[in-house]
């Protein structure tokens, strides 16, 4: 009982944020390669959008950001659902970051030129997730659309 208790923990554990500085840019790097491995295994637009808005929103650089989006990769194939993620976000992250994670969800949906339907639902519930209001959901879908 007590292996199964101390292997629960440290499965929870893993994806606590604690003293981690790259525990919520790994989360956010998780929730969009989530949305860039939906269709077929992602292609090279999307990726390059993960990796921009890495760059961008957190500052890393480029050999910090390979490891990162490696431990991302990682933390996303393990995960059993969306909120092991979003619950780190939403409560490390401002409600502005929280949008703009959003926005970049969809330009990481709009890289390839089309939006699934899949794509457009894990955007959706990630929002929802991250309390992002529907007004603002809306906003920042147009604003990733028109760029």
């Amino acid at each position: 009982m007590n292996d199964w208790f101390a292997s629960l923990k440290s499965i929870v554990g893993r994806h606590e944020p604690g003293d981690d500085p790259h525990a919520l840019p790994r989360a956010a790097a998780a929730l969009l390669l989530e949305l860039a491995v939906t269709d077929e295994g992602g292609d090279a637009a999307e990726l390059d959008i993960v990796h921009e808005a890495m760059r961008r929103t957190f500052g890393l650089g480029t050999a910090e950001l390979q490891d990162l989006l490696d431990q991302a990769h990682q933390a996303q194939r393990e995960s059993v659902s969306l909120y092991e993620f979003t619950r780190q976000l939403r409560t490390g992250l401002a409600p502005e970051q929280r949008a703009e994670l959003v926005e970049w969800m969809w330009r990481v949906a709009y890289a390839d030129a089309r939006l699934e339907k899949h794509e457009e639902h894990l955007v959706r519930r990630v929002a929802d997730l991250l309390a992002v209001p529907h007004p603002e959901f809306v906003r920042r879908k147009l604003l990733a659309r028109g760029d």
